[in-house]
């Protein structure tokens, strides 16, 4: 839209409800909300208002712009000093370096304002080291990070209230000049996370050297901003795993402030392991994972997928290199019907699974999706409450052929691993 005549530099829209144009000063305003598709989450700041005709100028660009007509394209007002009026709320006034607080009930004996933008542990370079019964708290950023790692083991920890993710093994990427969500992949580096969506993506034999054999174990992570663990580690040129594990953790309440594609557990690389994990109330997915030969067992996840549209409790896709992964004796219950929402979902093409022994109890609206995949095997499964079990769509050679001719996305990724030579073509045969 215009202002003034002129094209705005950033996304304008427009509003109906009256309480936004008593809002007096939008200076330190953002606004957040799935704008467009339900499976992305957006955090922008607010340039100004327009009360006259109702309009919104925004300071960013969004992922996808803003679109109207689906339930979940709704949008909140987040750092505005006159909508302070709940007891635990907050406002930041950054330029001044103050905060403005409404206290909760009773006496407020302590108060803790984190300025720490790095990890509160990082453990790099080194083999055998044991951290246990530690509490991690307070953090703008990562809670326990670690890089080229051997046998490093995080047990019995409780990692709560960070601003980003509670543990994260190997590296991040960093893009120049731009380090807020939802960048188009960016360069390697230590101590982030960044956009390993959009990296990965980008680059899908992209090594985060995360070391081997490294574990988190019995630990609880609770009230994080940006996702439970981020798991890397193994090589996918040579299909050489990392044996990294998290086994025996309770997870929930991990999107605070990013929602999307920061799930309850992230797996990247080859190799990995997660097992007998509880994986709960959150608004996107439980478990996000890319790469080979993964194991995913006996997790009981619930009430997660609790907002979103056309995300699954476990997802992968769009690559049908990434094969060899196994999803076994795991419970699905519980999870919300109201959009498209799947236990596991296998998207765009994704291949190669094996899944076998889960229980799926109101499983959401699909518990199963197969967008067009192939040697994707389903064995003594049990759906319980469900519409139906498992959708097999053909997208591939409908709306999505796009993606499988010459030089697409699907042969590119499938060129980019050598598929017709070893390891990939003795592996996969």
């Amino acid at each position: 839209m215009a202002k003034e005549g002129k094209e705005a530099p950033f996304p304008v829209f427009g509003y109906q409800e009256e309480r936004p144009s008593s809002w007096k000063s939008v200076e330190n305003m953002w606004i957040s909300g799935y704008f467009a598709h339900g499976y992305a989450d957006d955090m922008i700041c607010v340039e100004s208002i327009d009360t006259i005709h109702k309009m919104i100028h925004t300071g960013q660009h969004t992922v996808y712009g803003f679109m109207t007509g689906a339930p979940w394209r709704q949008w909140f007002a987040l750092n505005l000093l006159e909508e302070l009026d709940v007891p635990g709320e907050y406002v930041i006034d950054a330029g001044r370096g103050k905060m403005y607080v409404y206290p909760l009930a009773g006496k407020m004996e302590n108060w803790s304002v984190s300025l720490l933008e790095g990890p509160l542990l990082a453990i790099e370079h080194c083999k055998d080291v044991k951290v246990q019964g530690i509490t991690s708290e307070y953090g703008r950023h990562i809670g326990v990070y670690m890089e080229n790692t051997h046998r490093a083991l995080i047990k019995n920890c409780i990692i709560r209230n960070m601003g980003g993710v509670g543990v994260s093994i190997g590296k991040g990427t960093l893009k120049a000049g731009n380090q807020r969500g939802h960048e188009s992949g960016g360069n390697p580096a230590s101590r982030v996370v960044g956009d390993l969506m959009g990296t990965v993506y980008q680059n899908i034999l992209f090594n985060r050297e995360g070391g081997t054999e490294n574990g988190v174990v019995d630990c609880h992570i609770y009230n994080v901003g940006a996702g439970g663990i981020s798991l890397g580690g193994g090589d996918r040129a040579s299909l050489t795993p990392a044996g990294n594990y998290v086994e025996n953790c309770r997870i929930h309440d991990y999107n605070r402030i990013e929602k999307s594609y920061r799930p309850g557990i992230w797996m990247d690389g080859v190799g990995n392991r997660i097992s007998k994990c509880d994986i709960y109330d959150a608004p996107s997915m439980a478990i996000l994972f890319h790469g080979n030969n993964h194991v995913i067992e006996l997790c009981d996840i619930t009430n997660v997928c609790s907002e979103v549209d056309d995300q699954g409790a476990v997802y992968y896709g769009r690559d049908p290199s990434e094969q060899g992964n196994v999803i076994r004796y795991c419970y699905f219950h519980e999870l919300s019907p109201r959009h498209r929402v799947m236990a596991t979902y296998h998207d765009d093409g994704a291949c190669g699974a094996e899944v076998y022994g889960n229980i799926y109890h109101k499983a959401g609206s699909l518990p199963v999706l197969i967008g067009g995949g192939h040697n994707n095997h389903y064995r003594h499964n049990i759906f319980i409450d469900s519409p139906v079990a498992i959708h097999i769509d053909a997208r591939m050679q409908g709306w999505g052929k796009f993606m499988i001719e010459k030089g697409a996305i699907i042969d590119q990724r499938l060129q980019t691993v050598n598929y017709k030579n070893p390891p990939y073509s003795t592996a996969y045969p």
